[in-house]
Parts: C-alpha cells; sequence; structure tokens
C-alpha cells in the first residue's frame, strides 16, 4: 500500500478556540438533557424477574392461578 504524507491544515487559536467553545456547548447540552444525573445519582435498580413473578404468584388466589378466575 501507498502511504501519502498526511495534508496539514492551517488553524488559528481563534480557531481552535471555536472548536473547544462548541464541544463546551454540546457537553452542556448533552448534561441539562440528562437530567441532571451526574457521578452522584444512584443507578437504577435491577431488575428480578423471578422475584416479580413470585410475588406476582403470592398475590393471586387458588382460582386465579388454575386459571379458573375471570
Amino acid at each position: 500500500m501507498i502511504r501519502r504524507q498526511p495534508t496539514l491544515i492551517t488553524m488559528s487559536d481563534n480557531d481552535v478556540q471555536a472548536v473547544r467553545n462548541i464541544v463546551a456547548q454540546k457537553k452542556a447540552a448533552a448534561a441539562a438533557a440528562a437530567g441532571g444525573k451526574g457521578k452522584d445519582a444512584a443507578p437504577p435498580a435491577p431488575y428480578h424477574a423471578v422475584e416479580e413473578q413470585k410475588k406476582q404468584r403470592e398475590a393471586m388466589s387458588r382460582d386465579e392461578r388454575l386459571g379458573l378466575a375471570n
């Protein structure tokens, strides 16, 4: 494979600062869209399907478990 020299793009300090401002605005918008959830927010509780089924079964009557109730 033939490789060529990379094309250099000249940027001034103002161009670099403009890009940094845009990146900072995007990060701020993403943080606002996240609802303010930061590193301090607790993760959501895990979902345990087996425990949920057990609770539902305990809440049902005998006829409901057998499929006799409407």
